[in-house]
């Protein structure tokens, strides 16, 4: 079974975390929610105000994960960014090989910000993308070279979740999943 890291900031998008959480459990990946907070807590308020009580502290978390995932939100990717535990994480999954996913502000604030991106095709909210070097405008991303899956912003928020899926899971999961949500 695939294990995914899920970064939740004060400040992270509310259908970006959201999304991609529910479709990775439904899609049979263990899913570990990870409160990205400097005082400790266990319990992040997303960007527009819903509370969540995560799983572990970032600081319990050791990887490596077949994926980490940080979602957008302007606040929660600056959080993300400045989180040198969780910096330190994805610099260790990717130096060993396995996915990092983003979406919207994350890609070019966290992963870009933090030399994580490189060659790699990538998305992300328009604005925020100056650290992507091939930086595309489409809605989501899948760079299967350089092991990275971004998203353009919360539009794209269930075509993430899926990109993220796909990756990890075989083929006939993956299709199942897209059809008991309707996805066509």
């Amino acid at each position: 079974m695939p294990v995914a890291l899920v970064a939740y900031a004060n400040g992270s998008e509310d259908m970006e975390v959201t999304s991609v959480a529910s479709i990775l459990d439904r899609g049979g990946v263990k899913v570990i929610r990870a409160a990205v907070t400097a005082d400790g807590s266990k319990e992040v308020t997303l960007s527009h105000g819903m509370k969540v009580v995560c799983d572990q502290h970032i600081s319990e978390c050791a990887g490596p994960y077949d994926m980490i995932v940080i979602p957008g939100g302007l606040d929660g990717s600056n959080n993300c960014a400045a989180n040198e535990h969780l910096v330190a994480l994805l610099k260790a999954n990717k130096a060993q090989g396995k996915y990092l996913g983003a979406i919207c502000a994350a890609p070019g604030l966290v992963l870009g910000a933090h030399d994580l991106v490189g060659e790699a095709k990538a998305t992300g909210y328009p604005g925020c993308h100056s650290s992507i070097k091939n930086y595309t405008a489409e809605g989501v991303t899948i760079d299967e070279q350089h092991l990275l899956v971004t998203g353009k912003g919360p539009a794209f928020s269930i075509d993430f979740g899926l990109a993220c899926l796909k990756v990890l899971i075989g083929a006939e999961q993956f299709d199942k999943v897209k059809q008991g949500m309707l996805y066509e």
